[in-house]
């Protein structure tokens, strides 16, 4: 609300303004017939339920019919965002939902088609005057074709039902592919046509079986547009202006007119522009033409959009995820009006004033000091615009400084030059950002804080201290003589309002000095500002006895190989009030979680919302990192997106076999290994010290090889106290040497094992990778696993349907062009030849706009410092073997 309030805050001023101009009797008389045609406008709703047989109460539709208008101005959507509370409303009270929704639809035939016969006679009557513009003649064709294609559909559906699927289905298929250039595959649902349909042949069905019902509705319709038309003359008579008919039809029409095809919602500043022009070019005197139009629009319109705002608040008409959306967003709506204002006013200080309100501020403020107003609502606005990105991130800070900064606005606008519209638009954001301080409650990082107040502080002092003595042993160049409690107040003003009043440095070091506190005033002011608004930061691991009570939960409750990485060193916790973890690393402003909540799964859900509460609460944006299948609903009802990132390949054990053909390559590969004498050894924990050193050599020969560092977050790197503490299978040359080695790491509650570490020598007999796998394969199966998880395949399998997300198809081509970088399709080969299956792997990110953020921090956390550094290098030496090769 307040944000309608702070974008149409000219409108409602002018509209006030104008308003108290008329004459009252006649104004009263057009409010009250304004409520008898909000009567009659419910009342079509009433009998157009009735006609296909849905109760409703026509008071209790009341208040929904001005909640609409509310509602259809703050989520534009056609209208059909207010239509919709009408649905909801007799759902609430046990009506079919899907009957009345063919209700409303016939609604909106009957109530278009009366306006569509008003509108064909207001373009009779500008035609005959000679008046016609093309804008009208387009407007009133977008609305007629919206009929004409409603009234086509009921008729097809009466008679030719499955042409009108037909017609719907062609519909969906084009839009839907339309909706794949801009990343969305499925604007319509799949039962979108079939529904649709349906509803016009119900509504076609009910208009036959209820004539009578269906003729008193279209009775109230004429009645309540003609009580429409009758305010509107009352209007007419308020400002003394002569109504003629065809000025009144022609008006009528109009405004409802481009209140229903207008690009902005509800027609707002539309219909507010083109109505005096029209009244303008159909003779009234350019006064009446704006008064009558904006005192119309602002009886039919926006007092009862008003009241509609009130009654919203009241009906219960949302669910809670609902509810919790539209909570979700206030902020950033006042994060954008606070970059407006800020806006305003850097715009507003840089423009000359009005010369008559100068004149009232001149006798009682000097010149200095409206400078010095001036100078302070700019740099104001500067401040909101840095604030407004706090506001945005629901910071507590950003809060107050927003309010701080604001009332110095208000004055600041006033004293400067009485610019009451400014100081309005200021005073109604501080008055929204007061009613909307509950969601305001992210934290700054505490340190930051205390640092940001620390050195603005001692900047103030060190500056005073500075610019005092500065003035009172330097006064010679300048032309002042200052005292020192004058060169404290010098000083002092210009540290805080950056304006000089009666400084007149004389010399070139006058003159440095001088700027030389503007440049510590703005660059302490700024760093603050950043230190306020930063988010939190985690500077310590996880304690001890979060390590344990984490430990304990995964150990009951974890389900795949990356329970086991998620007790890691790197890892803080989560713990959800149902007894889940969760394992996150927090990244800048990203706290990216490592797979699903590990816990009960009856407490998944919960555990998904509390642990974006507590991200929010830091000033984070929360990622999930290959999450599993299962619970992808309890994302997406947490209002989070989801990305497939690939596949895992996990190898059912109880069916792995060496025999048949399809295993022949795998089987010759083993008897040709164990006939060379090679011998896949699994050594027990804890290892030898002598063993751990020479996996250790084997390691650092293949990262060298590969010209890479260890990877982090969801797989081990190379440490002797991890590996000496592993199951580990090595290959054991004919000589007794190590040439390859994998580690194992458990499931935990699932009967399953994976490997984490898989590496070997530069020099190694062909197909030794393979050798160890198979028999890793053969020792789990031996040992009573049920599955092997052969790890994640990159990108393998993303994309590659027609109706998969833009963004996956997007990672499909990236899938098959960035091989020469990373070897994803040669992974997915190897992992292939094992006949896993693939179970798809996905990120949970906010949303798009944030992806790339989270990325960024996936990457980081992932690859360590230096990853970009590496990759440039890694990009460099591969473009040089292209142009030598």
């Amino acid at each position: 609300f307040g944000w309608v309030v702070l974008t149409h805050a000219h409108e409602l001023a002018h509209l006030g303004a104008t308003i108290v101009a008329g004459r009252w009797q006649w104004l009263i008389a057009a409010i009250l017939l304004q409520l008898l045609y909000y009567l009659g406008y419910t009342a079509i709703y009433h009998y157009a339920f009735a006609t296909v047989d849905v109760r409703s109460s026509l008071w209790e539709l009341m208040p929904v019919t001005y909640a609409s208008l509310f509602v259809n101005l703050v989520a534009p959507s056609g209208g059909a965002a207010g239509a919709a509370l009408f649905v909801d409303e007799v759902a609430r009270h046990g009506q079919s939902r899907a009957r009345a929704t063919v209700g409303v639809l016939l609604m909106m035939v009957i109530d278009f088609g009366v306006l569509g016969l008003i509108v064909i006679g207001s373009l009779g009557v500008l035609g005959v005057m000679g008046d016609l513009k093309l804008y009208e003649v387009v407007a009133a064709l977008i609305l007629l074709l919206f009929v004409g294609m409603m009234a086509a559909a009921l008729l097809l559906g009466r008679w030719q039902p499955q042409w009108l699927r037909n017609l719907l289905q062609w519909i969906q298929r084009i839009v839907n592919r339309l909706g794949r250039w801009v990343f969305r595959p499925q604007i319509l649902d799949d039962g979108w046509s079939e529904r649709i349909a349906e509803e016009f042949v119900t509504a076609a069905q009910a208009m036959l079986m209820r004539p009578g019902a269906l003729s008193l509705t279209v009775f109230v319709a004429l009645l309540a547009h003609g009580v429409n038309l009758l305010s509107l003359y009352t209007i007419f008579r308020a400002f003394q202006e002569p109504p003629h008919l065809g000025i009144l039809l022609v008006g009528y029409a109009m405004t409802i007119l481009f209140t229903i095809v207008s690009p902005t919602p509800n027609g707002v500043g539309v219909v507010e522009g083109l109505l005096p022009v029209i009244y303008l070019s159909m003779g009234l005197p350019a006064g009446s033409a704006t008064v009558i139009s904006l005192t119309y629009r602002g009886i039919t319109f926006w007092l009862p959009m008003l009241a509609g705002f009130l009654l919203l608040r009241r009906l219960k008409l949302f669910t809670a995820p609902e509810r919790s959306l539209a909570e979700h967003e206030q902020p950033h709506a006042v994060a954008i009006a606070t970059t407006i204002m800020g806006v305003i006013n850097l715009i507003s200080g840089a423009l000359p004033g009005f010369v008559d309100r100068i004149r009232v501020v001149a006798t009682v403020s000097p010149l200095e000091v409206r400078q010095g107003s001036r100078l302070t609502a700019v740099l104001a606005g500067f401040a909101l615009i840095i604030i407004a990105r706090g506001l945005w991130r629901r910071k507590a800070a950003a809060w107050w400084l927003a309010m701080a900064v604001l009332s110095i606005s208000v004055v600041s606008h006033l004293v400067k030059g009485l610019d009451v519209e400014e100081a309005t638009l200021a005073l109604a954001l501080v008055i929204t950002l007061w009613l909307q301080r509950s969601h305001f409650h992210a934290l700054t990082d505490p340190p930051s804080y205390r640092q940001g107040i620390g050195v603005l502080l001692a900047a103030l002092l060190f500056t005073l201290a500075y610019g005092s003595i500065g003035f009172y042993f330097l006064d010679r160049h300048f032309h002042l003589h200052y005292d020192f409690l004058a060169a404290l107040r010098q000083t002092m003003v210009m540290f805080t309002q950056f304006y000089d009043p009666g400084l007149q440095p004389i010399t070139g070091f006058g003159r440095y000095f001088a700027a030389s506190i503007y440049i510590i005033g703005a660059a302490t002011a700024g760093y603050a500002l950043v230190m306020l608004l930063r988010p939190v930061l985690v500077r310590r691991p996880a304690g001890r006895a979060d390590r344990e009570r984490a430990r304990k939960i995964i150990m009951a409750h974890g389900r795949s190989v990356l329970a086991h990485f998620a007790l890691f060193s790197d890892k803080m916790y989560f713990f959800s009030p149902g007894g889940s973890v969760i394992a996150y690393v927090a990244k800048g402003r990203v706290a990216l979680a490592l797979g699903d909540p590990i816990g009960p799964v009856a407490d998944v859900a919960e555990a998904i919302l509390a642990f974006q509460r507590f991200c929010l609460r830091n000033d984070w944006r929360l990622a999930f990192y290959q999450t599993l299948p299962d619970y992808l609903e309890h994302y997406r009802a947490a209002g989070l997106d989801v990305l497939c990132i690939g596949h895992e390949a996990i190898v059912s054990l109880d069916n792995f076999t060496l025999s048949g053909s399809e295993q022949k390559h795998l089987r010759a590969i083993t008897n040709r290994f164990e006939r060379l004498g090679y011998q896949a050894i699994v050594h027990e924990p804890p290892l030898a010290p002598g063993l751990v050193a020479e996996l250790a050599a084997v390691s650092d020969e293949w990262l060298t090889m590969l010209h890479t560092n260890e990877q982090q977050f969801a797989m081990g790197g190379f440490e002797d106290q991890y590996v000496g503490n592993s199951s580990v299978m090595a290959v054991h040359t004919p000589e007794g040497a190590i040439s390859a080695f994998v580690n194992f790491v458990p499931e935990y509650q699932g009967n399953g094992i994976g490997i984490d570490l898989m590496r070997r020598r530069v020099q190694v007999t062909p197909d030794t990778m393979e050798f160890l796998l198979v028999q890793s394969l053969r020792w789990a199966k031996t040992t009573g696993y049920a599955t092997f998880d052969l790890g994640l395949s990159a990108l393998s399998g993303v994309g590659e349907a027609a109706d998969d997300p833009a963004l996956e198809q997007a990672l499909h081509y990236i899938y098959g062009h960035i091989n020469q970088f990373y070897n994803f399709q040669g992974l997915h080969t190897f992992k292939e030849k094992f006949h896993p299956a693939w179970s798809p792997r996905y990120l949970i990110y906010p949303s798009t706009r944030q992806l790339f953020s989270v990325l960024w921090a996936l990457q980081s956390i992932t690859s360590g410092k230096g990853w970009l550094l590496s990759y440039w290098k890694e990009s460099r030496q591969w473009l040089r073997a292209q142009k030598h090769s």
